[in-house]
């Protein structure tokens, strides 16, 4: 898949960015990506996803689903480049699930979708925050209190996420991103 003219000017600031291209973009636009959790917890995550042009996105919402239908809607506005829809557990031939963790619901609801799943980036939003990038067993235990950062935590999971489609490692490695307060700690897992 090329890159049509309006696709480069409208991903232009992406291309730019070193060992993306737009090879990189088209790796993007071509992937599918389900992103899981409760509403509020990944809202501002889909909508990056859009933006920068994830060609197909399942949304799988955990507890309930009040007027998200309209947040998919507006999704599809913003970018027509972009497929997004709720999906049950029929969401197939995924590159990467993102499994933003906020709740004890949303853990279990992980632990469903994981082990169906070749590759995942889990968000952790209890204190200490976590980013699991190529997801540990660990990451779906049950939630503990909310962090402070959640949201923070939230978006640089979705920041992760975004490079694995993208392929802007040759080799991404498993590792654990741990977030206590101003400390961050990164480790690779074996």
């Amino acid at each position: 898949m090329s890159l049509t003219d309006a696709q480069i000017e409208r991903y232009s600031r992406q291309i730019i960015v070193p060992h993306l291209g737009g090879r990189g973009q088209e790796r993007i636009l071509a992937s599918r990506i389900l992103i899981a959790g409760e509403a509020r917890d990944i809202e501002a995550p889909l909508a990056y996803l859009v933006g920068a042009g994830v060609g197909t996105i399942g949304v799988r919402i955990t507890g309930a689903q009040g007027e998200f239908a309209e947040t998919i809607a507006g999704m599809r506005q913003l970018n027509s480049d972009v497929s997004v829809s709720i999906v049950d557990k029929s969401f197939a031939n995924i590159d990467l699930a993102l499994l933003v963790i906020g709740s004890n619901a949303a853990q279990k609801g992980a632990q469903e979708i994981a082990s169906d799943v070749r590759a995942s980036v889990v968000a952790r939003l209890d204190a200490p925050g976590r980013i699991a990038v190529i997801a540990d067993v660990s990451m779906l235990a049950e939630f503990g209190a909310r962090s402070d950062a959640a949201d923070f935590i939230a978006m640089l999971a979705t920041a992760e996420a975004f490079k694995l489609v993208a392929g802007y490692s040759k080799n991404p490695s498993r590792a654990i991103i741990e977030f206590d307060g101003y400390v961050t700690k990164s480790r690779v897992l074996v």
